[in-house]
């Protein structure tokens, strides 16, 4: 009888085959996809540390594909992440950042990832998103509910460890950035403006959804630990922590700014939005400004304003509900000579029918304060 195989068969690949490339989307296809979506950033000066980052995608690859640059290769990908999040058409590296790189760790280069993703969430995020709020001298964005999302998954691997070092320092920012958000929602609601307190909680609710959906997905005892219930449910009522301020943030972005604020697909079809910077859409139903801009500015042709037209309309058309698309309609016919009547002209049939509907003809009529005097007065402080 011939002796049975030895279990470590495969560990070394067979002579003349190549190992196998690494799990993930290759440093250079990512970087294009970056382009794709926000070349404005890869081209500004002086350059943001993420776009340092991006850059070396070809010397990265190479070490990448060696299996020799675990960490580096995670910054890229938070990099990419970090430049796009805000944009009209994100990478996606969700799954990987947040679980993914995680999930075989071991100790100690799990306590040095954790560090290398702790420099990465002190970049400033407003050369990026459109999507932040400057309130009390701090900077508030849905970036760092990204990183909540990050270090939730880096926390889940420490806890499964026994890590503890690696563990708290996980905690210890997710700990201060909480606090510092409770912080901003009780201000906002003493001295904010009602625009200011709205961006705040609509950020806050994004940002602790971040958190527990990851904790969602830790190893059963351990989102049941004390730890896991923590995070799991801190904008609802029975999470209720931090003086309340999570359940009233939650509780006033289910009511104004959820419709408000959802990811809005149908505008990725309009390839000119992600031409400039200046183009980043901002925090619904905001978007009167926006569509004036859109509707003025010299970098756009009309061809291009009425793909963006047609696209707002694509919003209004599964959302009617929805009033951030028909507020920048009505900017974008203020802004435009002739109003988009005239831009009607260039788009679909079926666009032009739906610019005669009720809703659009409504929001046309309607003055900007006027609207804001009427969403503003549901605001409860």
């Amino acid at each position: 009888m011939p002796p049975p195989p030895r279990r470590n068969a495969g560990k070394r690949p067979a002579a003349g085959k190549k190992p196998a490339p690494p799990a993930g989307i290759t440093p250079t296809l990512l970087l294009d996809q970056v382009k794709n979506t926000a070349s404005w950033a890869l081209a500004r000066e002086p350059s943001l540390p993420a776009v340092t980052v991006l850059r070396g995608a070809a010397e990265l690859e190479p070490r990448w594909r060696k299996g020799e640059a675990a960490e580096d290769y995670l910054v890229f990908l938070l990099a990419a992440h970090f430049t796009t999040v805000a944009t009209f058409v994100p990478t996606d590296v969700d799954q990987r950042i947040r679980q993914h790189v995680w999930s075989h760790l071991s100790a100690a280069r799990l306590a040095s990832a954790i560090e290398r993703v702790l420099v990465v969430a002190g970049w400033d995020v407003r050369p990026v998103t459109e999507r932040h709020v400057d309130l009390d001298g701090e900077v508030l964005a849905g970036h760092q509910g990204e990183w909540f999302s990050v270090l939730s998954g880096a926390l889940g691997r420490a806890l499964a460890l026994g890590d503890a070092a690696s563990a708290d320092r996980a905690r210890g920012w997710m700990e201060t950035e909480l606090t510092r958000e409770a912080k901003l929602v009780q201000y906002a609601r003493k001295h904010g403006t009602p625009r200011e307190l709205l961006s705040v909680v609509t950020t806050v609710a994004h940002n602790l959804g971040d958190l527990s959906r990851v904790v969602d997905t830790w190893a059963p005892a351990i989102a049941a630990s004390d730890i896991g219930r923590r995070y799991a449910r801190l904008g609802h009522e029975d999470g209720a922590r931090f003086d309340g301020a999570f359940v009233y943030a939650g509780a006033l972005n289910k009511q104004l700014m959820a419709l408000e604020n959802h990811r809005f697909l149908p505008l990725r079809s309009a390839r000119p939005l992600r031409r400039e910077r200046a183009f980043l859409l901002p925090f619904g139903p905001y978007f009167y400004d926006w569509g004036k801009l859109l509707g003025a500015t010299p970098l756009l042709a009309d061809d291009e304003r009425a793909e963006i037209l047609q696209a707002l309309l694509g919003v209004h058309v599964r959302r009617t509900e929805e009033n951030g698309c028909l507020r920048a309609i009505a900017g974008m016919n203020a802004g435009y000579p002739g109003g988009v009547d005239k831009l009607g002209k260039l788009i679909s049939a079926e666009g032009r029918m739906a610019m005669q509907r009720g809703g659009v003809r409504e929001a046309l009529r309607r003055s900007e304060p006027d609207f804001l005097r009427r969403f503003h007065a549901a605001v409860q402080r």
